[in-house]
């Protein structure tokens, strides 16, 4: 390795101390040691950091103890840091022995040399000698001279080390300056670190390094600390407008927005910025509950769906409806928004946010959630048709159009009833509570009246299912006068009410804390009024069901009309109409016995399933809707009766008197033994006969238990008839006496077992417009024939046997 002399230029400056340019070493002195205590120099780990020096000693000190600036307090906290007081006792009486040794060492040295001391002396006095003999001589001071001569070589020596020098100079002040930027590297690396973590979102770092810094830096003389403090603030004030505008622009996470508003807190202290941050949220949610809804893409499944109950697998196959989707949408947005903006509160009026919060700002949060909640509950009612205010039974006819949205109004009550259960869970105000509530209450209500409307207008255009396909039904009552051919729609009527029942269970009765009763809806008397008057208009439903069914053109041209088969001869009915098949049997019987069999039977159980919604038991306003259930099927049966009624006596009694004077027939001329020798009965009683049977067979097809009701009004009209007939005959011959007595005794006996009080009586009239038998052999003749006609009548006669 090459030496770096005195004269031998260098890019770096080389300490004199250390350098051996002599012919000899240089002796170290007890002040140059590095330990001149003699007490071992701690590690350098246990002194005291160089910040911490800095502040305790700020004015530049050297370590040399031969140094004018030397600090010995400086040296004792850098090298004996954690060294006892006794043993810095003991080092300094150690430093004093050496130092007492080598004054010692320099008498001795004197002491062994002092011929060669003494030499010199005289050297010197010679020297002085001639020195002054010169100056007498020469006449001249010699120093000025030497003064000359020592000026050169001074000039002479700025020049040579005038750039070593200063390269010197150069170095130190760039060590100083390196050691400074090391010492205080933190600071000046603090703006890249600022803008790096800010990219990286590191905030809590920036803060925790800028508080460092202001602590360390802030009252700081030093210029370049001040220009590069400057420069800090410079970037904190930038950071501090970003985070103002991240901290009110969303959508943003509350978590996020929570650190955002703790770093604005520590970093320029002002406690307006956590409220911003709920201002800017609150004002979030209501535009996001304003917002017109997004439409749903194609084929996509909605999180509301219409109940099947209600029909919505058939009849709302469309796409959701805008304002259900509205309704869907802010449910969604209050359910995720609304507790975060409710948490961020919490953490304000908490100290969560590092801030205090403001006293006014109490009755500003309370204000802002009630807002809320009220802009959520008139949102909802708007978009589902319901009046904007409390509910009551009195608004029930305000919107006709609500029940456009039946399908999906259980679920929206659905989706409320969660949010509210969620709701309970942050510990909001009761008032708070109390909106959704009584919204809850309002939609219950409403989805009664939609829920029941629906199902009785599903009920009322059930005569569109009718399929005429019939069967005996599974189970009768005694006593009761069911028990005829059914069609499937009581049935279907029965299932309507208990799909409406079972939905009304699953969405308008469901619980929610803090309810004490089981179905409070109908804890109401005007909503369970209203209840039973919606009740009402189902079985009002279903009985226009029947009585257009019943008054229909393909029911009408499908009933047959009697005509007599001895005047005329006609086609036989058509059986079909429209694109559904009509039943072979009368569809007049089948919907008389559809009827009955709803009365008796389907009724009951209809009333059963209602009463399950108030507690199994069938309160007032149920009875009355029973009762006047019972009333309109009762009415409507004697309509069903007398049109079928109508139907067949009309033409049924047109025939007898055709029937009877056919071949123009006379009472009062009829040939000798003409009667004895046929022994028959005349055409219009068995005309009357065969017509019977046919009813009787048709009833007993469809409805065996009206058979005799039915009957026996048809028994009247003809005995009426009959009479009617008898009583205008103005004169009859014998024969025509005992063929009278024959028809009459025998239809009177066959129609024995329909025959009321009043047939009777017509019967009897009919006899006595009859003169009676005179000729004893007409009477011996009378009992012989009846015989023989009961003979060859026993077919018929079976047929009409009860």
């Amino acid at each position: 390795m090459e030496t770096v002399g005195p004269l031998k230029e260098s890019a770096v400056w080389v300490e004199e101390e250390i350098s051996n340019w002599g012919r000899r070493a240089m002796s170290t002195t007890a002040m140059q040691q590095q330990d001149p205590l003699g007490l071992s120099v701690e590690d350098s780990s246990k002194s005291l950091p160089d910040d911490q020096m800095n502040q305790y000693f700020p004015h530049p000190s050297s370590e040399s103890l031969s140094s004018e600036d030397f600090v010995p307090a400086r040296f004792l906290l850098k090298n004996h840091h954690g060294t006892s007081f006794d043993d810095l006792k003991a080092g300094l009486s150690h430093l004093q022995r050496k130092v007492g040794a080598h004054k010692e060492g320099q008498l001795s040295f004197l002491k062994a040399n002092v011929g060669a001391v003494m030499d010199q002396l005289d050297t010197l006095c010679v020297l002085r000698d001639k020195f002054e003999q010169d100056a007498l001589q020469v006449r001249m001071m010699p120093t000025v001279r030497l003064e000359q001569s020592i000026e050169d070589s001074r000039r002479e020596a700025d020049r040579l080390f005038k750039e070593v020098l200063n390269r010197r100079e150069n170095a130190d002040a760039t060590r100083n300056a390196l050691s400074a930027m090391q010492r205080n590297k933190f600071l000046f690396l603090l703006p890249t670190s600022i803008e790096k973590n800010s990219i990286k979102g590191d905030y809590d770092l920036i803060v925790n390094d800028y508080t460092r810094a202001k602590s360390l830096f802030s009252d700081s003389d030093i210029e370049i600390f001040k220009r590069v403090f400057e420069e800090v603030d410079k970037r904190i004030d930038s950071l501090i407008s970003r985070l103002k505008t991240q901290l009110t622009t969303m959508p943003c996470t509350l978590e996020d927005q929570k650190k955002l508003a703790r770093n604005l807190a520590s970093l320029d202290g002002d406690n307006n910025h956590a409220w911003n941050a709920i201002e800017a949220r609150y004002n979030y949610l209501l535009e996001s509950l304003t917002a017109p809804p997004e439409k749903p893409p194609e084929n996509s499944n909605n999180a509301l769906s219409p109940s099947s109950k209600l029909g919505g697998g058939q009849n709302w196959q469309g796409e959701l409806p805008i304002k259900i989707q509205t309704v869907e949408d802010c449910l969604e947005v209050f359910s995720f928004q609304f507790p975060e903006l409710w948490k961020l509160g919490q953490s304000y009026f908490s100290g969560e946010l590092q801030v205090e919060a403001s006293s006014g700002h109490n009755k500003s949060f309370r204000d802002i959630i009630l807002r809320s909640i009220k802009m959520l509950c008139e949102i909802v009612k708007e978009n589902l048709t319901m009046p904007v205010g409390t509910l009551t039974p009195k608004h029930k006819n305000s919107n006709k159009n609500s029940t456009d949205f039946g399908p999906w109004l259980p679920q929206c009550l659905t989706e409320v009833v969660f949010l509210y259960k969620s709701l309970c869970g942050l510990d909001l105000p009761s008032d708070a509570l109390a909106l959704i509530n009584n919204l809850i209450q309002d939609l219950r209500f409403h989805c009664l009246l939609v829920i029941m409307k629906q199902t009785s207008e599903q009920v009322r255009m059930l005569y569109k299912q009718e399929t005429w396909v019939h069967d005996l039904p599974s189970a009768t009552l005694p006593g009761k006068q069911s028990g005829g051919l059914v069609t499937a729609l009581p049935s279907l009527f029965e299932s309507k009410v208990t799909d409406a029942v079972t939905l009304l269970k699953e969405s308008i009765f469901v619980h929610i804390p803090g309810e004490t009763t089981v179905n409070p809806i109908l804890a109401n008397p005007s909503v369970h009024s209203q209840y039973g008057s919606l009740a009402q208009s189902i079985f009002q439903g279903f009985v226009q069901t029947l009585e257009h069914l019943s008054s229909s053109k393909e029911v009408m041209s499908a009933t047959p009309m009697f005509l007599s088969q001895i005047l005329t001869s006609s086609l036989p009915p058509t059986r079909q109409s429209g694109n559904r098949k009509l039943p072979s049997e009368n569809p007049q019987l089948i919907i008389l016995s559809n009827c009955l069999y709803t009365r008796d039977i389907v009724l009951p159980s209809v009333m059963k399933s209602l009463a399950s919604l108030t507690g199994d038991q069938e309160t007032p306003p149920l009875l009355l809707a029973r009762e006047t259930a019972v009333n309109l099927l009762s009415d409507l049966d004697k309509q069903l009766c007398e049109k079928y009624l109508e139907s067949k006596t009309d033409p049924l009694v047109g025939t007898i008197e055709p029937s009877m004077y056919i071949g123009e027939f006379d009472w009062a001329k009829l040939p000798e033994r003409s009667v004895i020798e046929r022994g028959d009965l005349r055409p219009y009683i068995k005309e009357i006969l065969a017509n019977l049977i046919s009813v009787n067979c048709e009833v007993q097809n469809v409805l065996p238990s009206q058979c005799r009701r039915l009957l026996s009004y048809i028994v009247e009209m003809i005995a009426e008839e009959v009479s009617r007939l008898m009583t205008c005959i103005p004169n009859f011959n014998d024969e025509g006496v005992l063929q009278a007595h024959i028809d009459l005794a025998f239809l009177r006996k066959t129609l024995s077992p329909f025959c009321t009080p009043t047939a009777k009586a017509f019967f009897n009239e009919a006899l006595e417009a009859v003169p009676p038998v005179q000729k004893a052999e007409h009477k011996k003749a009378m009992e012989h024939i009846f015989i023989g006609i009961e003979a060859k009548m026993r077919l018929q006669l079976l047929c009409l046997k009860p």
